[in-house]
């Protein structure tokens, strides 16, 4: 049998460490991809499996294609769309370059990521693929955050309406969208 490989994005830190322990005891191989090198080589000195390494900035969407390029060749099972995230404050006074950064994460990454996985699952009809998001996705409002509640809610919306169209084809592959309320990790 091939070995089976999940990919997780921002797993330098947070939840994205979390899936990376969890998916290792499962028995999967990892690529793991942030931006931040050393902090995934710490983490897989502790994992039991193996470990592809990507330091990439998915801001830069020539990035995202590139970490597909780089695994073109693994059998890959699962995505992670973990990167993302946040700030506060009021909208009128936060930093507009800030904002645009993260809406190339938290939409414009996660929407590469997610085409790029389908075109690799759809036709070998398997595969799973999780956005994180957050319950900020599912409610109006936002005020201090308006920016990234409102990335939140594309990705809601996306991952259903993606959902959708593989549940009408019958497809075997997976898409669904993770939203927690906080959570201890270095973004809160």
């Amino acid at each position: 049998m091939k070995k089976k490989w999940a990919l997780i994005t921002g797993a330098s830190a947070g939840l994205g460490v979390c899936f990376a322990e969890y998916l290792a005891k499962d028995g999967y191989s990892l690529v793991l991809v942030a931006r931040r090198r050393e902090r995934m080589e710490e983490l897989k000195k502790r994992l039991s499996c193996d470990c592809k390494i990507i330091s990439a900035d998915l801001s830069d969407m020539t990035e995202v294609e590139r970490v597909f390029e780089e695994i073109s060749s693994l059998n890959l099972q699962m995505v992670v769309n973990n990167a993302g995230f946040g700030h506060c404050g009021p909208f009128l006074e936060s930093d507009v370059q800030k904002e645009l950064n993260m809406i190339d994460v938290n939409v414009k990454a996660m929407h590469l990521v997610t085409k790029l996985a389908l075109l690799h699952m759809c036709p070998q009809n398997n595969g799973y693929i999780l956005n994180v998001c957050s319950s900020a996705g599912l409610i109006p409002a936002g005020p201090y955050m308006a920016t990234y509640y409102a990335t939140k809610a594309y990705v809601t919306s996306f991952t259903r309406g993606v959902a959708e169209e593989l549940r009408r084809n019958k497809s075997n592959v997976y898409i669904g969208c993770l939203c927690p309320g906080p959570v201890d990790t270095e973004f809160n």
